[in-house]
């Protein structure tokens, strides 16, 4: 790596450290909803809990992001997505509670996805590996078709192993960029899409 591009990254990490202090100041220094809801103790729900109590607060914030990490499950799948996706559905479960009890879930959209796929087969170590497909969800009662938006995948029609993806994930960044967040999406991708009808 040369030194450009250590410039570039070092500043990235700046900016991304400014901006994580500002929230925090924001949150600390704001007079906000303070959430009654009993959130699960693990770092994924209190983030979810400090991004309900600034949109139940009114801040004028319009897109949040939290992680959770975990799901790289190349070796003992199973018992590794069952804690991990138990984290994501209990973290999620409070937090879409929180927001409808204050009537504001009509106004947020969640959208839950992977940077990566995952193969059909399992690998020799009970896992399995990075494939070309995967799965996202969205969650919010704005949502106008509801259940599975696409077709699912034929698992006897693989291209080399991986699931045949179905719909180009550029098709729901570029819907959500046009319907809900009211842009333009050509400035933002640079990418034809195809509209979809879920919002």
């Amino acid at each position: 790596i040369n030194g450009h591009h250590h410039q570039q990254a070092d500043y990235l990490y700046k900016t991304l450290t400014e901006t994580i202090n500002s929230a925090d100041y924001i949150y600390k220094t704001s007079k906000i909803y303070k959430s009654a809801k009993t959130y699960p103790n693990h770092e994924f729900s209190k983030n979810l809990k400090t991004i309900a109590e600034l949109i139940i607060s009114g801040s004028n914030t319009r897109i949040y992001y939290v992680s959770l990490s975990g799901f790289d499950t190349h070796i003992q799948q199973q018992p590794r997505q069952e804690q991990v996706l138990k984290i994501l559905d209990e973290g999620l479960s409070v937090f879409t509670d929180d927001l409808s009890s204050n009537k504001r879930f009509d106004d947020v959209l969640i959208m839950a996805f992977s940077e990566f796929g995952r193969r059909a087969s399992q690998n020799a170590s009970e896992g399995t590996d990075h494939g070309k497909a995967g799965s996202l969800f969205l969650l919010s009662n704005a949502l106008k078709k509801k259940g599975m938006i696409n077709e699912l995948p034929d698992l006897s029609n693989l291209d080399d192993g991986d699931i045949k993806y179905t719909v180009d994930f550029r098709n729901i960044y570029s819907t959500i960029l046009e319907k809900w967040l009211n842009t333009n999406h050509n400035n933002v991708l640079n990418f034809e899409a195809k509209l979809m009808n879920f919002i």
